[in-house]
């Protein structure tokens, strides 16, 4: 009798057990196709996150009705067993959707990751193969200066792309610099990923730095043993104490993240020299709670790292004397034997 009642239940939930089977399994037949198949627009379609809403949608509404169909419907199931049901359902399936959206951001943050590193690659080389042979010395520093600046500017461009997808809001990255005047440090607008951004309309003067009248870049130059130097708010209005030089500021960003881009010597940790800071790599939205204080800075942290080798490079910061040059050429004619 139980195996009868089992069978009559599957045919009559047929066509609801199929369409949440198909949609429920789209992630992992997305996978195979994949990996197996190489079909593309398959693939898309299966990933879709608007096919796994729907998929969700499904599956609570069979379960919900593959319940009352067996259990008979009272008081205490239509007030509070299927409101429930449904919300702790809702809840899983959004944070489902949500991991999904991000997985598939991460596939193709890879290829401007990898665009990025290829910019940085390839205006090394052309700086540094040949340039006796093409430029005098007056045309030689002219080249690295606007190479310097085409290169960031592009890769401010790519990772503000970057976290645009990953929080889905709009983000403008920005490039700062250190610079010393009159005895003081003061930050100051390189390159940004937003050209001729509505910041820039006024004109530019440089902020005070290590004098409490710019929090972010004060707290973004802070040495802290084992942590990744760094400010983060996720809404700035909210924090307290914040001062900031740029006149309306608010208007521009809320949530942001700032970290330095430098690099710090641990033998010389706790002297004023201990670290040779070119400036910061910023990124912000006017969204609120969408930079967060874990992973986003981190990969911002990454980013700024590989921009401060790539200047340094362009800069004359790293030299090797003749003789290790010589060396160094010789270990790698042995290696090449």
């Amino acid at each position: 009798m139980a195996l009868k009642k089992i069978r009559a239940a599957v045919r009559k939930n047929t066509p609801i057990i199929f369409l949440l089977f198909f949609l429920e399994t789209g992630g992992l037949l997305s996978h195979f196709f994949n990996v197996k198949l190489r079909t593309r627009r398959l693939y898309d379609f299966l990933a879709n996150v608007y096919l796994a809403f729907f998929g969700s949608i499904a599956s609570i509404v069979a379960l919900i009705w593959f319940a009352l169909d067996k259990v008979q419907p009272t008081t205490f199931v239509w007030l509070f067993l299927v409101p429930t049901t449904f919300i702790l359902f809702s809840v899983v399936a959004i944070y489902s959707i949500r991991v999904r959206q991000e997985n598939i951001q991460f596939r193709n943050f890879m290829k401007t990751l990898h665009r990025i590193n290829h910019d940085y690659r390839d205006m090394l080389s052309a700086a540094f193969k040949h340039p006796s042979q093409e430029f005098d010395p007056d045309q030689y520093l002219n080249f690295l200066k606007q190479s310097e600046i085409q290169t960031i500017r592009s890769a401010c461009q790519k990772v503000a792309k970057i976290f645009t997808a990953f929080t889905h809001s709009e983000c403008t990255v920005t490039v700062k610099l250190i610079t010393r005047s009159g005895g003081k440090d003061f930050s100051e607008t390189f390159e940004r990923s937003e050209e001729n951004s509505v910041r820039d309309i006024a004109p530019q003067r440089p902020y005070e730095l290590n004098t409490g009248a710019n929090i972010a870049f004060d707290k973004a130059l802070m040495h802290i043993s084992g942590v990744t130097s760094r400010f983060q708010s996720d809404d700035l209005t909210k924090e307290k104490d914040y001062r900031n030089q740029r006149d309306h500021w608010s208007d521009f960003y809320k949530n942001t993240i700032v970290v330095p881009i430098r690099s710090v010597d641990p033998i010389k940790m706790g002297s004023k020299d201990s670290s040779d800071d070119i400036g910061f790599l910023c990124v912000d939205t006017l969204s609120l709670n969408r930079l967060n204080n874990t992973w986003h800075v981190e990969l911002l942290a990454a980013f700024a790292d590989q921009m401060y080798n790539f200047m340094s490079l362009m800069r004359g910061k790293y030299r090797l004397k003749a003789g290790a040059v010589n060396m160094l050429a010789g270990a790698l004619l042995l290696s090449a034997s």
